[in-house]
């Protein structure tokens, strides 16, 4: 690969972030760091995750991850409890307030793309989407 074709690749990089908007402080006008509502994501889908699989899911640093969950520990977000089989492992769940305020987020991220979408045509749509099913499918054989 030579300098022109990480050019390239980068330029689209800075393009799409933009659009999206993840480099603003907090995604989706929300009170929430693009990190900070990955770990809601994952824990969200999880129903009950512990954060060993979450950092392995996310590769972040533990650390930042343990920050992460005291900040929504102290807003209310998540419930921790022992794991079953091993008491020394915390489970973590979002809380009733948690869930609402992911399903915020999911909705707020929805109707980002869709507002991005609006003014393609179907086909401009489905193009983009091949696209990047094509460039998913291209960087998931890269093993990190």
């Amino acid at each position: 690969m030579d300098k022109h074709d990480v050019d390239k690749i980068r330029a689209f990089n800075r393009f799409y972030t933009k659009v999206i908007g993840l480099l603003d402080k907090f995604l989706l006008d929300s009170k929430f760091t693009l990190p900070e509502v990955r770990v809601m994501y994952e824990i969200y889908h999880a129903k009950k995750i512990n954060a060993k699989t979450i950092t392995e899911l996310l590769d972040m640093d533990k650390s930042y991850l343990s920050r992460v969950l005291l900040s929504f520990e102290k807003k209310g977000l998540i419930e921790k409890t022992s794991d079953h089989a091993d008491a020394r492992v915390q489970l973590i769940a979002l809380s009733a307030t948690g869930a609402k305020e992911y399903e915020k987020l999911n909705k707020a991220s929805d109707n980002q793309i869709a507002d991005i979408m609006e003014n393609l045509n179907d086909q401009e749509v489905n193009k983009l989407i091949s696209h990047m099913e094509a460039i998913q499918n291209i960087l998931s054989k890269i093993s990190k």
